[in-house]
């Protein structure tokens, strides 16, 4: 197994495991699939275009791409200091092995690895417990709730809204390095 930072080579991977996740786990993502298989090759490099501020992180099983997440640093000026985490997606035969964790665990390093940055925010469905139970154990915090955030069609879905500041992700490495 491989984990890297995805290119424009590597945009045939992403869109495959996204549209994938789109179709099979709709409400996991605010897009649809519908709206995102209609989009063109370069919509899919651009978004996976490595930037200083923007980057996706893959896990890649020989040559097939099994899990995802991205990372935005905001750019105007007085919100530079938070950065944003989507498109958090694992395939079903690959979780519950760390592989999330261990990508986000990256996905964390590097990104706080900007100066300017201090926070990480992340959206997640409300009553996706297994993905807010991650996320805690990586020291996010929830701070919110984003009441009828997404509409199916039929029904709506609240988030939740967590966050990571520089502080504790530093006593979060000091705690896992410690045990270790």
């Amino acid at each position: 197994m491989d984990i890297k930072i995805l290119d424009s080579n590597d945009f045939l991977s992403f869109k495959k495991i996204r549209l994938f996740a789109l179709k099979n786990d709709p409400m996991a993502f605010g897009s649809s699939y519908a709206e995102e298989s209609q989009k063109t090759d370069s919509y899919f490099k651009n978004k996976i275009k490595q930037e200083r501020n923007k980057f996706t992180i893959g896990f890649f099983e020989s040559d097939h791409l099994v899990n995802i997440a991205s990372f935005t640093q905001q750019n105007n000026l007085k919100e530079q200091h938070k950065g944003e985490i989507t498109s958090v997606y694992c395939l079903n035969n690959y979780r519950n092995q760390g592989l999330t964790k261990k990508i986000l665990t990256i996905l964390l390093d590097k990104a706080f690895l900007i100066p300017e940055l201090k926070i990480l925010k992340i959206a997640v469905l409300s009553e996706n417990e297994p993905a807010k139970k991650l996320y805690s154990s990586l020291g996010f915090k929830k701070y919110g709730q984003e009441l009828y955030s997404l509409f199916d069609g039929e029904k709506y879905y609240d988030e939740d809204l967590m966050y990571i500041d520089y502080e504790a992700f530093i006593t979060q490495r000091n705690l896992i390095s410690s045990v270790k």
